[in-house]
């Protein structure tokens, strides 16, 4: 809860009051608190998810207007809104529809904002390819993670074992700590099918640079150290990475 609030509070101090649409606002914990921070300011949430977007309308915010949509489409005419957002929501993007989606969603939030309009993205951030060792210390973590190997859908997981000890790509290895503690089948099976760290730097750099937009800001958010504590009873890793998200904030120029 602690990391979620910082990485919010980093993301409203860019935000541009007026009009504001969040592109997959989910459930509506960023739309609570971009309605507390922006009263007087409209603010619209797209997600697909009907049930999400009930609970965001039972949070009853005056500012909030919630609508059922693919972020994916071209939903509102050009020049819009002041300020866009995709916070972890492009990941999903890419894990169930594609690179070329994302660069469609990409695309559709840069129409959509006035000249001088911000659009600030937050999601994971897949570290650069460098091969780790995860010691497992049980038996349990092992073939969980063999499990993993086998029903990663997103793209394959290449590893040596030796002894109870994997070698891996570190973007394969924090895939499956994120995926560790599923709760129950049901959000295992829903895990399998999604990617967290699906863009480097780079990819990022490179997707924003592709709409035109410019790079106002681009901020590598710390790893809360609690997500890694959850996990040392069971496994040992050799390397671990500093920064599991992602920050761009985005101005589109004056035609």
């Amino acid at each position: 809860m602690q990391d979620r609030t910082a990485r919010f509070t980093s993301l409203i101090q860019h935000v541009k009051p007026g009009k504001i649409v969040e592109l997959g606002c989910g459930n509506g914990l960023v739309l609570e608190a971009l309605s507390k921070r922006f009263s007087e300011s409209i603010i619209v949430g797209l997600d697909e998810d009907l049930e999400a977007l009930e609970k965001v309308l039972e949070k009853g915010f005056d500012n909030v207007i919630p609508i059922k949509a693919d972020i994916t489409q071209k939903i509102f005419p050009d020049r819009t809104f002041d300020t866009a957002l995709f916070v972890a929501s492009l990941h999903e993007v890419f894990s169930y529809r594609g690179k070329k989606k994302v660069r469609v969603a990409f695309q559709n939030a840069s129409d959509m904002l006035m000249d001088s309009g911000v659009l600030i993205i937050q999601d994971f951030l897949r570290p650069p390819s460098r091969l780790v060792k995860i010691n497992f210390l049980n038996e349990g973590a092992g073939k969980r993670f063999l499990r993993f190997a086998r029903e990663f859908r997103p793209r394959k997981v290449r590893y040596e074992e030796r002894e109870g000890v994997v070698g891996v790509d570190i973007a394969d290895a924090v895939e499956f700590i994120s995926k560790y503690r599923s709760p129950d089948e049901e959000d295992w099976q829903e895990e399998m099918r999604e990617t967290h760290f699906f863009f480097t730097e780079e990819e990022y750099q490179e997707m924003a640079q592709r709409t035109g937009l410019v790079i106002k800001d681009f901020k590598k958010l710390p790893t809360d150290k609690s997500w890694w504590g959850a996990i040392r009873e069971d496994m040992e890793l050799t390397l671990e990475p500093q920064y599991l998200w992602a920050q761009l904030v985005l101005t589109k120029s004056v035609s």
